[in-house]
Parts: C-alpha cells; sequence; structure tokens
C-alpha cells in the first residue's frame, strides 16, 4: 500500500482490506477513502484504538450525507454494532455498503426493512408508515408537516392493503422483499454517493 503512494492507516493492512472488500460491495479505492475521511476524526484515538467508536455528531460532521437524512437517528441505531449511536470503522463500512449501488436489492431490502421499522417489533405497521411519512414530508424550516393525520391514516391504510399479503395489518420482511421488485425507485432511494 505505501509503496504505491497511498496513506496506510494503523490496523488497516493490505489483508484486512482484501477482507473488507470481499466482504462488503465496496471497492478498494472506496474502503480507503471512507478511511480517510473517518481517521482525520481524530487520528490520535484510531491510532491507540483502530476500533474506537465515534458518537454521532462527530461522524455527521465528516459525512454530510448523513447530515439532512430525515432517517439518520434510525441508520445510526441499526448500523451501530453496539447500538449506542456511534460507529466504529467497520459500523461505517456496513453502511455504506448497504448504501452503494452494488448492493443487491435483497440485501437493501433487508437493511431498509430495519430501518423502516421504527417501533423495532419485526413489522412494519401503520404506527411506522405514519412516523414514515411524518419523517419525509416534514419541512424543517417550518417545522411544519405536510400531511395531516386523516391524509396519513388513508396513505398507511393503500399501502397495508397493497403490499399486506397475508391480511395481518403489517408488513413483514418476506412481504417487503416480495413487494420491492414492484418498487424501481427503491434501489436509487436507498443509496447515498460516498
Amino acid at each position: 500500500m505505501g509503496a504505491c503512494g497511498t496513506k496506510t492507516y494503523p490496523g488497516l493492512t493490505e489483508d484486512i482490506l482484501e477482507d473488507y472488500t470481499s466482504l462488503t460491495y465496496l471497492n478498494k479505492g472506496e474502503i480507503l477513502y471512507l478511511m480517510k475521511k473517518f481517521y482525520s476524526i481524530d487520528p490520535d484515538k484510531i491510532e491507540a484504538d483502530y476500533a474506537h467508536r465515534f458518537p454521532k455528531d462527530e461522524i455527521i460532521k465528516k459525512f454530510e450525507v448523513l447530515k439532512n437524512n430525515p432517517f439518520r437517528d434510525r441508520l445510526f441505531r441499526v448500523f451501530s454494532s453496539k447500538q449506542d449511536g456511534c460507529f466504529s470503522f467497520e459500523d461505517l463500512l456496513d453502511l455504506c455498503s448497504a448504501m452503494s449501488p452494488d448492493c443487491p436489492a435483497e440485501v437493501k431490502a433487508a437493511w431498509a426493512f430495519r430501518v423502516y421499522d421504527i417501533d423495532e417489533d419485526n413489522q412494519i405497521s401503520s404506527r411506522d408508515i405514519y412516523d414514515i411519512l411524518d419523517r419525509i414530508t416534514w419541512d424543517p424550516n417550518n417545522r411544519n408537516m405536510f400531511l395531516d393525520r386523516e391524509s396519513k391514516i388513508k396513505i398507511a391504510k393503500v399501502i397495508l392493503k397493497e403490499v399486506n399479503l397475508d391480511h395481518s395489518e403489517t408488513i413483514g420482511l418476506n412481504e417487503f422483499k416480495l413487494i420491492l421488485p414492484r418498487i424501481p425507485e427503491f434501489t436509487s432511494s436507498f443509496y447515498f454517493r460516498l
């Protein structure tokens, strides 16, 4: 790595880089780019402990793509391996791998399901759908919701009627995976550019 003019990072050996490349949907260049940004948060902490976990606010400062994401709290909850709102480098790799355009739709769907299952009961219910709608229609400048309660109830009913195959009034992971091929925008919306 160093012989090619590439900066080396403590803990990120050529073998580990190869492992990350084979275990994620990221290439070496993307992994090195992510490490460069992650390392720049606090080089001393990474050098002392390669597995150091940085709090959400420090990650967001370096990774602007997360700053205005309406599901930011859920992304940190789902992708934080210790569910402590902090990220290690490997947590960041998991997130960026799932958001990669090279990540297969079925893998994206499994991660997306966990993000959208707001109450974490392994089902997407009408309450989860209301929360999702609030997140994507909230206007942070005016601090207003664009949808009223009646509109959210109608939208949730339509979604559950179309997607809920077992008529349980909730959407399970398998139903979620089955419906996604009918939503071509999904893979481009559950994505961000490094």
